[in-house]
């Protein structure tokens, strides 16, 4: 299962995953969460949301689930970092069987891990849905691939979307998640009159986020990289229109007026 995840977990990847924050990526969910909760954070990563999400549980835990040890390290470093205490770091596999018991969890957290996972989404909701107590609340937020944009406009960008959505589909994912998160949580038992599905964003437009993103997009692709060997390996783009794409990332990151933006859909469901 370690390599499912298409971007893997380099550096970069961690640098990237490592600016969100609760407040921007889980505001959807945060007015739903009381001080004495226990939360789930069902893909953890870095452990940033999952640390900010336990700064608003003082009476309460949260505890962060990654697919192996070494990918639960960064966010073992994230709590210690910020000197939290209420923290648990689980290996786990929302695909099969999580290792908690049936009504554990006030909350369950997971962002943008549905839409690499090698199953129905039916599947892990399930899963979720079993460990929520009564009353409980999933929240779950899903990138909506294919309304990727890029400004200013160059044709050689367009490989982005081309072999994010390529790879997340060799690997039995959904690249356009988030406007299924709806239809998968109704099929998964949650009552139609319990759930509840929005729209964000994320956009980069200011100077240093501009900046950031060309260079990060254009790591991930770099000599050697996961993402590099799995675009390539599964004929989603030639060696030259990688290249082509990093020197263009570096290019769009200097010009002035630069722009991306995706949508997500994000999902709320009660049990």
């Amino acid at each position: 299962m370690t390599d499912k995840y298409i971007h893997g977990h380099s550096a970069a990847v961690l640098a990237a995953h490592s600016r969100r924050t609760a407040q921007r990526d889980a505001a959807y969910l945060i007015p739903h969460i009381e001080s004495h909760f226990d939360i789930l954070d069902i893909g953890c990563g870095p452990g940033t949301i999952s640390a900010d999400l336990a700064a608003l549980v003082p009476q309460g835990r949260v505890t962060c689930v990654e697919i192996t040890e070494s990918a639960l390290n960064a966010a073992r470093s994230t709590f210690t970092s910020r000197s939290l205490g209420n923290g648990n770091f689980v290996v786990g596999d929302v695909t099969s069987r999580l290792p908690f018991e049936d009504d554990s969890f006030d909350v369950v957290h997971l962002h943008m891990v549905i839409m690499h996972l090698p199953c129905d989404a039916t599947v892990a909701l399930k899963e979720v849905r079993r460990v929520l107590k009564p009353g409980g609340v999933v929240g779950c937020k899903e990138m909506i691939m294919s309304t990727t944009r890029w400004f200013q406009v160059d044709k050689r960008l367009d490989m982005w979307e081309k072999a994010i959505t390529g790879t997340i589909l060799e690997t039995g994912g959904s690249p356009d998640m988030g406007m299924g998160l709806k239809s998968a949580a109704l099929e998964a038992g949650f009552e139609q009159h319990k759930v509840k599905s929005t729209a964000s964003s994320w956009c980069f437009s200011e100077e240093e986020a501009v900046q950031f993103f060309g260079d990060s997009c254009a790591e991930r692709f770099r000599e050697g990289s996961q993402l590099r060997e799995r675009t390539i390996g599964g004929g989603h783009a030639t060696p030259e229109e990688v290249d082509d794409f990093v020197k263009a990332c570096h290019e769009w990151k200097e010009k002035k007026g630069s722009w991306f933006g995706v949508m997500n859909g994000e999902l709320l469901a009660w049990k």
